[in-house]
């Protein structure tokens, strides 16, 4: 209640020394280590409390617990390695979705395993178009190495022959409009950095060459102009086809969280108007850990409830779905 989690934490720790059996010790532990910020220990705690839990309400709670710790190491992890973000909302969906297998009636769970649903495919969509503009990025790169790879084989030629006329001019307007492509690409434009300083773009110094060397074919100065259109594909960035890629190893791995969920039109009324959020900065829409002085026999007392408004529904209400696990 003071906010002094780090000796909350200590305290616990030392409860489970004494008692290395409680699974209320590890549920606390959680919830102190979870409010530190600490989310791969909470989810470890959660973890062993889910394991030595005397219930399946009180293990549904330890379960619902492990995934927002992993929807919050998700959140960490956003900006620089978006995949394995993904990766940890889809498993978090799994613990939500087991959160519910074992209470039902776990608001809650329902909520927070259809919004990081949400989460997982907008960063997927967002991984999907990086990778195209990667991919277009990579193809123009190639483009512009065999473009000047030609010019270079052309320019050497006509230097050899002393030709300066029309094949030359031609070349020359050629030389131009590449130039003109890597510029509108707007990777020669200064990259700017967070510290209020900016980088070359991959291709500036490329585009200077370029543009040197076709000065000096209307000059013409044939011998300049070779040596800048080499110097213009040293400059240029690696062909992407001959740089490692990922390895079939890591596809696999990551193909192991794929895992398709169907929800009832009931379910898509329930969720209907909650907001597709795709940006960790409106996270307080997924629901926290319960409170800190949540015990055990808190947890049992509102199993007890559940089980009374159970045996309240009318028969036939209950309607059973797929479960596709």
């Amino acid at each position: 209640a003071e906010e002094r989690f780090a000796d909350a934490v200590n305290l616990y720790q030392e409860a489970i020394a004494a008692a290395p059996e409680s699974a209320e010790a590890y549920y606390r532990l959680g919830n102190a280590q979870y409010r530190a910020g600490v989310f791969d220990e909470a989810a470890g705690a959660y973890e062993y409390a889910a394991a030595a839990a005397s219930s399946e309400t009180a293990r549904s709670r330890s379960l619902y617990n492990m995934g927002n710790c992993m929807v919050k190491t998700g959140e960490s992890l956003r900006e620089t390695d978006p995949q394995a973000a993904m990766n940890y909302c889809r498993q978090a969906s799994w613990l939500y979705r087991a959160a519910l297998a074992g209470d039902p009636d776990f608001a809650d769970a329902a909520y927070n395993l259809e919004m990081s649903r949400r989460v997982a495919a907008r960063i997927g969509e967002e991984i999907a178009r990086q990778e195209e503009a990667e991919q277009q990025q990579n193809e123009l790169i190639k483009y512009i190495r065999e473009k000047l790879q030609e010019f270079i084989e052309r320019q050497t030629a006509l230097l050899e022959t002393r030709n300066v006329g029309a094949p030359q001019q031609q070349l020359e307007t050629e030389t131009r409009a590449l130039a003109k492509v890597m510029k509108d690409s707007g990777l020669a434009d200064d990259i700017p950095l967070p510290d209020g300083t900016s980088a070359a773009g991959p291709l500036k110094e490329s585009v200077e060459h370029v543009l040197k060397a076709a000065d000096a074919m209307a000059a013409p100065d044939q011998a300049t102009a070779l040596a800048e259109l080499i110097a213009a594909l040293g400059a240029a960035p690696e062909d992407p086809d001959q740089q490692e890629g990922e390895s079939d190893e890591d596809s696999e791995s990551d193909e192991d969280y794929d895992m398709e969920y169907e929800e009832s039109d009931e379910d898509a009324d329930m969720y209907e108007e909650a907001d597709p959020f795709g940006d960790f900065s409106e996270y307080e829409e997924i629901r926290g850990v319960p409170p800190p002085n949540q015990t055990e026999m808190d947890i049992l007392a509102e199993e007890v409830r559940n089980q009374e408004r159970r045996k309240q529904k009318k028969a036939g209400e209950y309607k059973q779905v797929d479960k596709d696990w």
